[in-house]
């Protein structure tokens, strides 16, 4: 019981942190076009405008779901453990 517990809440988690991969990624492609909007059409200008928000965006992105695949792991390792009722 305690262990389907803990699954579930590992699950919970982990759809937490794909949305906010999810949001993340969204965030700096939001960005990319706002960016268009505020008359940036030089590629030298846009670039460096958009890198540290690409960069903050990408790497909250790729370190959530690092996070994600990390817990699964622990969830696999907790069912692999419980016997099956």
């Amino acid at each position: 019981m305690k262990e389907k517990k803990a699954v579930r809440v590992l699950f919970i988690l982990r759809v937490i942190l794909w949305i906010l991969a999810f949001a993340a990624t969204l965030y700096w492609i939001i960005w990319s076009f706002r960016l268009y909007d505020m008359g940036m059409y030089d590629v030298h200008e846009y670039s460096s405008h958009l890198r540290p928000i690409f960069w903050r965006g990408f790497l909250s992105s790729v370190g959530c779901i690092c996070l994600s695949l990390i817990l699964r792991s622990i969830s696999d390792k907790i069912k692999k453990r419980t016997p099956r009722a």
